[in-house]
């Protein structure tokens, strides 16, 4: 098929070509589009050769300015595209040298505790073999990790992590969804009949849109990625009607399917299912019976996709309903401020995501879930779209400029307004479970690309000058235009005034806390720069208006020929320079040495956790970080059983504060908790700023001061004998700046002795969280010593300024002491952080001589979370065969990802207790004969030993994964047979059709 997507060509006198080049891969003809091959003019050009032209240039150079501008230096191993010098600031890396570490986005925490550690574990796993780290152990008692497609491990766009570094993958990786991205889009529009330069316009638009943008390395935008090759394909169908054609629909489709993330996929498809029933009703309006064909053509390559990624789907379905999921409805009203949509254009308006550019987003709860970019310049060109319908829908197939500009407004309704639209959604049958659950503002990921294709419309529309030498053009037109131009800007207007009033309160509200910093002057300046640069977008489309009207008078000359290519030129510039200060701006660039360091508490925990688990404060260690040193934790960032969260929940404190969040308190309560007994919990892990647990006896000072010089040593008697925990100090007067501000350099020194004058312990702690108005408290290990033991404290002050201090006769330090007690608890290790072991902990995989069946699970919560069931007894669900009471001995054989092997030495029947999470999709053999693997404990396994020695083991396989890697199996052998089946049968009619060859004698 033959393009009619020429935009302006006009040549020098030279015969040079300055603006875009025509001649897309395919565009339709005679189904509503422009004039097709027919046009001589199209003919013309189309012998004209393939040189790129200087508009098509400027547009790809435009688009590989913003990419490379973007993303940076990471590309070349300067820095890695991640956020971990957010991460190091928190223990336990702070207090390991990088407590000075800045960052510049404070919003993508997910991504270093969720996303690559996961990477990070099944990098690791693949070298043991393929079919290897389907299950990850170590953290919220074991989660899916390649069974189901959480973290995009089967994405295509996840493949630089397997072929780089992981600390450089992450650059590569966003450049390949600039990539995919850009070209989907550059495919679909030129398969819609546009030009070069538009469609290149387009792609950068979305590849630069808001969400693609802040949604930096997580699975999301490995999704929305695909979107516009997803359009392609259906598109790319419904004119060629091929099989083969058919087929192809299904590798995006599966694409987004394994990309990650359900709600993003679940909106494109969505989408993209709208648009293929619109294309195939318009296109046979006349005749409906025949729309039976692509429209079935189109379910099979859907479908198709769906049966590739069946792999992982279906493990992902028998997960779904046993997973924590509470809290996650939505109503009507859960939809973005309409106040955001200033963020299309002025992204900086409300705020930014670095720290050191106040202030921090203020309009909604959370930068990432609110910014709709797409850029000054792109807003004008989809305005012009939305002001030329006439002329869209004659350039485009049937249809297809109404679909985009209802798609732009339907979305933006339920997007930025919500109300009844949003709220019929919610209930509709066969949509409900994905506007239901799903918050709306995710599907900012179609609005981009529905967005971005009518960029290219407008701009496309300002290329072409055919539709302007036609006859005058009714008023009508004018009209339309002209109110469109009216409502965006009065629209407009009421938004500027509304965010203004934004500014205004949290201005009151900076001030209220004495923050100088000016909201409301920086967000007039955010919106004055960004309407200098409509300005300009506007002036490039009068422009090209004017040059349009001027080429069919005489007075069209060379002037004017420049005057059109340079507004042309000027207009994806603009985007481009916006959009890559944007990205630039918001992408982060971490030193190497903040990716994943190990620390003393690393160190500590590898070497003595064995197959126990540790638990942490939620300010002790960053939960899921765990992960990627194979450290076995309670502590995680996943979606988690929702039995082991009934069971986690009866840990004293908040310890599921959301339903993907397992962390705890640093308290006394909690870390002494029976429940974490039955979890195999070895140790607790708490930040030294955390309270030290134990008995405080508070400082006895007389109201006199003592000044504390650097490099000087102070000593002083502990005020309490025995077993010591933590040494505390109270701060006096002013404290220097110095003392408070991170500085990996400013730390104070106890050093606990005995009697004796040896050295029990030695510890330090930064400095900059001290205040006047807590002790400030260093632990010690000194949690050992005999009772009535006396012990002196020295104190060592290494800063730049001295620290006034409260203390008794103006000579001694007035010491705050933390006793140790009975209380199953140790203080075993100081260092970046404070390591309790935990002397009641239960082993991980035990032996159960005694059972008892408890069907309610409160009960069992509850009976747990008090200590009244025994170490020795298993806690059922139901029925089972009753435990002898005889002891046994158990021998960890293998303790994998995927595997866990014992051999068990019973006097009598019992169980063998496994305290994870590994109620679905796990089993068990008994002597390699299978063997019930049932619930224990409420939210962990256990299975039934007869008396003798056996071997145990426990296997976890996708749930329905035979049938899902069949499915998979065969739909791939299904595409690859209809391919070659259609190609040989096209060439066998080709050949069949060619005329005899004439033999002459």
């Amino acid at each position: 098929m033959t393009s009619d997507s020429e935009a302006v060509t006009t040549e020098d006198s030279t015969g040079a070509q300055v603006l875009s080049d025509p001649t897309p891969d395919a565009a339709p003809s005679g189904n509503g589009s422009g004039p097709g091959s027919d046009d001589p003019d199209s003919q013309d050009r189309t012998q004209r050769g393939r040189r790129p032209r200087a508009l098509t240039i400027v547009s790809a150079l435009a688009v590989a300015l913003f990419a490379l501008w973007g993303i940076g230096t990471p590309l070349v191993g300067d820095g890695s595209l991640t956020t971990t010098d957010k991460m190091v600031q928190f223990s336990p890396y702070a207090e390991s040298g990088f407590s000075d570490s800045t960052t510049s986005n404070m919003y993508l925490d997910d991504t270093f505790t969720s996303e690559f550690p996961s990477i990070i574990l099944y990098k690791q796993a693949l070298t043991h073999g393929l079919t290897n780290g389907q299950w990850n152990p170590y953290m919220s008692g074991g989660v899916p990790l390649a069974a189901t497609p959480n973290y995009a491990l089967a994405s295509p766009l996840s493949i630089p992590y397997y072929v780089l570094p992981t600390w450089l993958a992450p650059a590569y990786e966003r450049l390949l969804e600039v990539i995919v991205a850009v070209g989907g889009c550059v495919l679909f529009l030129r398969r819609l009949g546009l030009s070069r330069p538009a469609a290149l316009t387009a792609g950068m638009v979305f590849a630069t849109s808001g969400f693609m943008v802040v949604w930096l390395n997580f699975p999301q935008t490995r999704v929305a990625s695909i979107i516009p090759a997803l359009f392609w394909t259906i598109e790319r169908y419904l004119q060629e009607r091929r099989l083969r054609d058919a087929a192809l629909i299904s590798l995006p489709v599966a694409s987004v399917l394994l990309g990650g993330f359900p709600s993003v996929a679940g909106y494109a498809l969505v989408t993209a299912a709208a648009y293929a029933l619109v294309r195939i009703a318009a296109a046979h309006h006349t005749e409906l019976r025949r729309a039976w064909r692509p429209l079935v053509g189109t379910a099979m390559g859907a479908a198709a996709g769906v049966g590739l990624a069946a792999f992982q789907l279906l493990p992902f379905s028998s997960f779904l309903h046993t997973w924590y999921t509470a809290g996650r409805a939505q109503n009507a009203t859960d939809h973005i401020d309409v106040t955001a949509l200033l963020t299309t254009f002025a992204p900086w308006a409300f705020g930014s995501a670095d720290p050191a550019r106040p202030p921090l987003f203020y309009l909604g709860f959370n930068f990432i879930e609110y910014v709709g970019y797409l850029s000054a310049g792109a807003v004008v060109l989809a305005l012009v779209a939305f002001a030329l319908p006439r002329a869209g829908r004659a350039m485009l197939p049937r249809a297809v400029w109404v679909f985009f500009a209802a798609a732009v407004l339907v979305w933006g309704e339920l997007i930025y307004v919500g109300g009844w639209p949003l709220a019929a959604l919610q209930h509709l049958p066969g949509l409900r479970s994905l506007f239901a659950i799903n918050y709306i503002g995710r599907s900012r990921s179609v609005f981009g690309f529905v967005a971005a294709v009518l960029v290219g419309i407008g701009f496309e529309l300002l290329l072409r000058h055919r539709a302007l030498r036609t006859t005058a053009r009714p008023r009508a037109v004018t009209w339309w235009a002209a109110g469109v131009g009216v409502a965006a800007a009065t629209f407009g207007a009421l938004l500027l005034w509304w965010g203004g009033h934004h500014a205004a309160s949290e201005q009151l509200y900076l001030r209220s806390v004495n923050d100088p910093t000016g909201v409301i002057s920086l967000y007039w300046q955010e919106i004055a720069k960004s309407a200098l640069l409509i300005a300009a977008a506007v002036a490039c489309v009068l422009v090209l208006r004017l040059a349009a009207r001027r080429m069919a008078a005489p007075g069209y000359d060379r002037v004017w020929r420049k005057a059109r290519f340079a507004a042309a030129s000027v207009l994806p510039v603009l985007i481009a320079v916006q959009s890559g200060s944007f990205v630039s701006l918001y992408s982060p660039n971490s030193p190497k040495s903040t990716f994943y360091p190990v620390t003393d508490t690393h160190s500590f925990l590898a070497a003595n956790l064995g197959e126990q688990r540790y638990a942490s404060s939620q300010t002790g260690m960053i939960f899921g970080t765990n992960v990627a040193y194979d450290l076995r934790s309670v502590n995680g960032h996943a979606f988690i059983n929702q039995n082991f969260t009934a069971l986690v929940k009866g840990v004293p404190g908040d310890s599921v504060p959301f339903t993907t969040y397992i962390d705890f308190a640093a308290s006394h309560a909690t870390a002494t908790s029976p429940i974490l007994d039955v979890l195999g919990t070895k140790y607790f892990v708490t930040e030294l700023s955390d309270p030290v647990l134990g008995t405080e006896t508070p400082a006895q000072g007389d109201g006199s001061q003592l000044t504390l010089q650097p490099g000087q040593p102070v000593t002083a008697p502990v005020p309490i004998a025995g077993p010591l925990r933590g040494v505390g100090i109270l701060a006096a007067g002013n404290i220097p700046d110095s003392l408070t501000n991170p500085d990996p350099n400013s730390w104070i020194e106890v050093t606990v002795h005995d009697a004796d004058g040896a050295q029990i312990a030695d510890s330090k702690r930064l400095t900059d969280t001290i205040d006047a108005t807590d002790p400030f408290t260093v632990p010690v290990t000194a949690d050992a010593v005999a009772s009535g033991a006396q012990l002196t404290a020295t104190l060592t002050l290494h800063a730049k300024d001295p620290l006034t201090i409260a203390a008794q006769k103006g000579a001694t330090p007035a010491l705050t002491a933390i006793a140790g007690a009975d209380d199953g608890l140790r203080l075993v290790h100081v260092g970046t952080n404070a390591i309790y072991q935990r002397l009641t902990a239960l082993p991980r995989i035990r032996w159960a001589s005694r059972s008892e069946v408890v069907t309610r699970p409160r009960d069992r919560v509850q009976m747990l979370a008090n200590g009244q069931v025994n170490g020795d007894t298993v806690m059922l669900s139901a029925s089972g065969p009753a435990a002898s009471g005889q002891p046994g001995t158990v021998h960890v054989d293998e303790d994998g990802l995927d595997t866990i092997s014992t051999t068990v030495n019973a006097q009598g029947l019992g169980y063998l207790v496994v305290a994870d999470a590994d109620q679905v999709g796990w089993t068990a053999t008994l002597d390699g004969k299978n063997a019930p693997l049932v619930p224990a404990d409420e939210g962990v396994v256990a299975v039934a030993v007869p008396a003798g020695t056996h071997t145990i083991a426990l296997h976890f396989s996708a749930p329905r994964g035979t049938i899902s890697y069949a499915i998979t199996g065969v739909t791939v052998v299904g595409l690859v047979a209809v391919v070659l089946g259609e190609v040989w049968w096209t060439r066998r009619r080709r050949r069949a059709s060619e005329p005899a060859a004439v033999i002459e004698s």
